[in-house]
């Protein structure tokens, strides 16, 4: 392909990811397998010119709505992410040859000259942030002297984690195996049982991987799963499970003894477990689908631990997946939380006297994670809270700096962001 080509195509990617619920990744994927003619390098460059939109998406839409041109449209924005690149680049590749875009218009030759030629002002702070400026006065209100590293950091490309499967290795002898396999990794810097790795990679094609030694899971995650605290010959509900990546980590702590029940609205979320679960090895593990708002029959007052990892904004993965914080509002964020609100009513009725209850949410968000804990608390008096240092011991609590609840970001753990909080039933 050609450079025009690659700019083509950019565009048309970030056209659909603007239309689009999928993931960014998830659909470049799919213009890859639609278009077989692009090679190895032009996946590589097209992938890189995407992220370079979605990771820069303040500034370039800023200085859009300076020069008088439409924020939104991925072909202004790639116009000026080009020319940045060096003078006349735009025009080189905006040629209308081939399978690249079309001619620069007048309008686009225009701006393309007042970008050299006016002073846009100094960027205010959003979009230094890289962040929609609704947002991130959020941000702000609840880091008012970090705010800027934060989010610095959210903009960062997460490192990979890895999880190991310690009902059969330890994590030396899982680093050991993987390095064997060809991937380097050191122990990661919170979790007992993880690993990370600097390199993406195809790991179905890595000897551990398809053994079930390790999966993918990032360590906050790890940590969540360690909050649940999961004894062998528990009963346990996963009630928000998804693809069950924690209810495998669950599993695993509890050596496949006791019963782990992973519910979720969705059975095509809940079946995705199923190869996983068979190559790890979990056998305490029975899926059932869930209505919004239904306690199963069977399960009210049953559980010794609930687990509630509830559907937010996914801010917290802004890392991994930056088109997520173009797609949120403020309004978004309040219907979420109507819907964290309603799921803890639901949990606290499974939970049996002496039980457990974890709320965890992947957002940055307060909104989603400490102001919907409070409001349980305040509204549950059979239900105390547990400080996550006595759960995860004081040393690693201290480490974490985990006043009372768990809260990860970026910025001061290298994880993705995740807010935690764990309640027992007293009565």
């Amino acid at each position: 392909m050609t450079p025009s080509a690659r700019i083509a195509a950019t565009i048309e990617i970030l056209d659909e990811i603007a239309r689009a619920d999928a993931p960014a990744d998830a659909i470049i994927s799919n213009w890859f397998r639609t278009h077989r003619f692009a090679g190895s390098k032009d996946k590589r460059a097209i992938r890189e010119q995407v992220y370079r939109d979605l990771r820069s998406g303040a500034r370039l839409r800023w200085i859009s709505t300076a020069l008088d041109a439409d924020p939104g449209s991925a072909r202004i924005r790639t116009i000026i992410a080009s020319e940045q690149e060096g003078a006349g680049t735009a025009q080189a590749r905006f040629d209308g040859s081939g399978y690249g875009p079309e001619v620069l218009s007048e309008d686009e030759v225009t701006l393309v000259a007042r970008l050299h030629g006016k002073e846009t002002g100094a960027m205010p702070d959003w979009v230094r942030a890289e962040c929609p400026e609704e947002l991130y006065s959020l941000l702000a209100a609840q880091w008012p002297q970090t705010v800027l590293e934060e989010a610095e950091a959210l903009n960062q490309r997460a490192p990979v984690d890895l999880r190991v499967n310690s009902m059969r290795l330890n994590v030396e002898a899982a680093r050991t195996a993987l390095a064997e396999a060809g991937y380097e990794c050191v122990p990661t810097s919170f979790s007992p049982i993880g690993l990370r790795g600097k390199e993406h990679t195809n790991f179905s094609a890595l000897e551990p991987f398809r053994k079930g030694l390790v999966d993918t899971q990032d360590e906050s995650s790890q940590l969540v799963t360690m909050l649940v605290d999961a004894k062998p010959d528990m009963k346990v509900i996963d009630l928000c499970a998804g693809a069950g990546g924690k209810s495998l980590a669950l599993s695993e702590m509890m050596h496949n003894k006791g019963e782990i029940v992973s519910c979720d609205s969705s059975a095509a979320r809940l079946s995705r477990m199923e190869s996983r679960r068979e190559k790890l090895g979990a056998a305490n593990i029975r899926t059932l689908p869930v209505e919004e708002g239904v306690v199963p029959e069977g399960l009210e007052d049953w559980a010794d631990r609930v687990l509630v990892d509830a559907p937010c904004t996914g801010s917290g993965t802004w890392r991994r997946s930056p088109e997520l914080r173009w797609r949120t509002t403020p309004a978004d964020i309040a219907a979420y939380v109507e819907i964290q609100t309603a799921l803890l009513a639901t949990a606290a009725s499974m939970v049996r006297p002496g039980g457990r209850l974890i709320y965890a949410v992947c957002s940055i968000f307060d909104a989603e994670g400490r102001d919907v804990a409070h409001d349980f608390e305040t509204h549950n008096a059979a239900f105390r809270r547990v400080p996550v240092a006595d759960v995860l011991g004081p040393t690693l609590g201290g480490r974490l700096k985990a006043k009372g609840d768990l809260v990860l970001t970026p910025h001061r753990h290298r994880t993705d962001g995740m807010y935690a909080a764990v309640f027992e039933r007293t009565t």
